[in-house]
């Protein structure tokens, strides 16, 4: 009888060795570098925000005493409630107002930029390249050349001096086209099949808008509805142009201070108050932009 000879050779699993050599910029003279740099840059960035609340919890002796140091415990619950209570008091009637209008302003320019790319981007017409630069051409110009035009023809023609609704149709008239160009460029680069089969559905253009454009270009979207809402939120030349009485907040809290009716530490709660909405639609949109999905906008 035959035995089977045949023995299995077994080969020991030899893991690969990681090689000791760094990347130049893996070598730890380059780390400390960068690491450096980006301390530096993030000091920078979070050091006005540090003071703000800081001097926010001082009183105003403190504050003008020495503005970098750190509150101190026994005036702390003081501090807060005397800063916090006349903050309120110079900005409290304008606050809410201000959120809501920069709010309307940004839907508005958001749809009409979508709508306006929409057109230029899927819709064939006479001169549409002509027309498409002539809204570029409004990029080209400073927006403060207008303004000599856009007082008196705000105030005095349409009468709506004092107003928000002429101080939010200056704002949405010049942010259109930003948002035109902007969203163009990627709802052109979205796939032409699937509007092909929404067309053999019978899908009109407000389903396809809707339902199609938007959709895919959401994240770029909710980017610029962020930055339109922040512009909108901080403006202050416009609005010191425009308005006297019916003031936004940005408006509000310079007079409060350039009149002196406000001190030191009720100017820094001011400032802490006016950025929280700021802040709350920041953190909104933080989730998109850390995930894919603007990621993905950016790469239709």
């Amino acid at each position: 009888m035959m035995e089977d000879n045949n023995v299995k050779m077994v080969t020991p699993t030899v893991k690969p060795r990681r090689s000791t050599l760094l990347l130049p910029h893996e070598k730890t003279p380059v780390q400390v570098v960068i690491l450096t740099v980006i301390i530096i840059c993030l000091v920078f960035s979070f050091l006005p925000l540090f003071l703000t609340v800081m001097n926010t919890f001082k009183t105003d002796e403190q504050v003008q005493f020495n503005a970098f140091s750190f509150p101190a415990f026994n005036t702390l619950g003081q501090a807060i409630s005397e800063n916090f209570s006349r903050a309120w008091g110079a900005i409290g009637k304008f606050y809410f107002r201000t959120i809501i209008v920069a709010l309307i302003g940004a839907v508005c320019e958001t749809i009409v930029g979508a709508i306006l790319a929409y057109i230029l981007s899927f819709k064939d017409f006479y001169f549409k390249d002509f027309v498409f630069l002539l809204f570029i051409s409004v990029l080209l110009v400073p927006s403060i050349i207008g303004y000599p035009i856009l007082v008196p023809l705000v105030s005095e023609t349409f009468g709506l001096g004092d107003n928000y609704a002429g101080y939010l149709i200056a704002m949405i008239g010049g942010a259109q086209v930003s948002g035109m160009f902007l969203f163009k460029t990627f709802f052109s680069q979205q796939p032409k099949s699937i509007y092909e089969s929404a067309s053999l559905d019978g899908a009109n253009d407000f389903v396809v808008l809707t339902r199609i454009t938007v959709p895919l270009a959401f994240p770029i979207i909710l980017y610029y509805f962020v930055g339109c809402f922040s512009g909108i939120y901080n403006e202050y030349l416009w609005a010191s142009l425009i308005l006297s009485k019916n003031l936004t907040l940005t408006y509000a809290m310079f007079s409060a201070v350039d009149t002196g009716a406000i001190e030191y530490g009720a100017m820094y709660a001011m400032y802490f108050l006016a950025s929280i909405p700021l802040i709350i639609t920041t953190v909104i949109s933080m989730k998109y932009f850390k995930s894919g999905e603007f990621a993905a906008g950016l790469k239709l």
